[in-house]
């Protein structure tokens, strides 16, 4: 792929041409201009020569114009460079967490790494199954569930804020069951904390929290009045 420098030179080139081939077209002296005079005179003479280092100007300037040195710094040592650049930070990045495809595209784009050279990395991590979207999501679901006791849809728009699919969102969270148990063993941990309390703050902290979790606004009423009742 061409340097946006190269392909300014190719503009140059061809517009220099264009002005060449119209000077040409209106009977200019030049390199392919009729020769009318076996022997011209001195004015003539000097005229062709000033037409000649005019052109012999023109004739530089094309090849320079015609010199693709890559300026932009995207040639393949400079892509191979990039590339073992993000590998290395991705592989740091996996090795602390698993990571959605992504989520983890985007933390090496945000880090200025070549978007070539990302997609690239992206699309061996995945045929090699470092990166699984699937699985990812499905041990992402199991372990919020248990660890942070958190709603499916707290783990839909968890799994949403990672670049995952629709589809695979979908299938994580698909099976997710015992929402009412998974309400009363986060109200019954908070009900517990505020023992003491007035009732009124009580019932508050206990919906906020529920609420947080992104459990159903029925289901954290329905949960929160009976832990209070029982309390």
């Amino acid at each position: 792929m061409r340097s946006g420098a190269a392909s300014s030179k190719l503009e140059t080139l061809r517009e220099a041409i264009s002005e060449i081939d119209q000077r040409h077209a209106e009977g200019e002296s030049g390199f392919f201009a009729d020769d009318t005079s076996d022997a011209p005179t001195a004015a003539t003479g000097a005229a062709s020569g000033s037409v000649q280092t005019s052109e012999s100007e023109e004739i530089s300037s094309f090849a320079n114009a015609l010199s693709f040195d890559d300026d932009d710094g995207d040639g393949p040592e400079d892509f191979d460079a990039a590339y073992a650049k993000a590998k290395k930070t991705a592989m740091n990045m996996l090795a602390m967490r698993d990571h959605a495809s992504g989520e983890l595209r985007d933390k090496l784009l945000k880090r200025d790494f070549l978007p070539a050279a990302v997609d690239e990395l992206i699309a061996k991590l995945q045929k090699s199954r470092l990166l699984n979207d699937e699985e990812f999501a499905h041990r992402y679901v199991r372990a919020h569930r248990e660890r942070r006791k958190l709603s499916r849809s707290a783990l839909k728009r968890e799994l949403n804020k990672k670049g995952l699919p629709a589809e695979i969102v979908s299938d994580a969270v698909e099976d997710v069951d015992g929402e009412d148990d998974l309400a009363r063993q986060v109200a019954e941990k908070k009900a517990a904390s505020t023992r003491g309390l007035d009732h009124d703050v009580r019932e508050r902290r206990i919906l906020g929290m529920l609420a947080r979790r992104g459990f159903a606004s029925s289901v954290c009423l329905k949960v929160t009045r009976e832990v209070l009742a029982e309390d």
